[in-house]
């Protein structure tokens, strides 16, 4: 059986505790720790012992992972979502899970110090591309996001204003047809 958690003060600190030995390759956890984004679910809401954190397709499991509640969890584990660094034992019981469906991937951490738009268009200018670079703001954040063929996803912000307040990005632009995105998913008091 698996609860959703309340992002209260004293379950936040229980989610922090139980995911202080993760490793981190991403801010997923300190989001959901400081309640800015993402979910957390428990085994049993009175004294949980599995903790399961969720960030869009992104999952981070913390505890025992050889219980039934362990096994119950992660055959509920959606398909095309990724398993990221957990407690010990929740790989392994993933691929017993799910064998060969199971893909590992490489991510990559880049740092945002020296990122601007006059950069990139240098860079741009520099080479045979005949777009621009623009840094996404509230308005241009409304129409990527009603763009069926782009995946640009705002589902951990409140709206495409909260993503212009609290979030990063820069988009290419060929005409009015996007062909390159980054941006920010991630934020927390850590960075974005």
């Amino acid at each position: 059986m698996c609860h959703e958690l309340e992002l209260t003060k004293i379950n936040r600190l229980k989610i922090a505790n139980a995911f202080r030995a993760v490793s981190r390759v991403d801010m997923s956890i300190p989001c959901v720790v400081e309640g800015q984004m993402g979910q957390a679910f428990v085994d049993a809401l009175a004294q949980p012992t599995i903790y399961h954190g969720v960030i869009g397709p992104f999952h981070y499991f913390a505890g025992p992972s050889d219980t039934p509640q362990a096994q119950a969890m992660i055959a509920d584990f959606p398909a095309y979502n990724l398993l990221m660094p957990s407690s010990p034992g929740w790989a392994d019981l993933a691929r017993q899970q799910f064998g060969d469906g199971l893909k590992s991937n490489t991510r990559h951490s880049f740092s945002s110090d020296s990122l601007n738009a006059e950069r990139l268009n240098q860079l741009l200018n520099d080479c045979s591309f005949e777009g621009e670079v623009m840094r996404i703001d509230t308005a241009v954040a409304h129409r990527l996001s009603s763009k069926k063929h782009l995946y640009f996803d705002l589902a951990d912000f409140d709206s495409a204003e909260d993503f212009a307040t609290r979030g990063l990005g820069f988009v290419a632009m060929v005409g009015e047809k996007p062909v390159g995105i980054a941006y920010s998913s991630l934020v927390c008091s850590q960075g974005i």
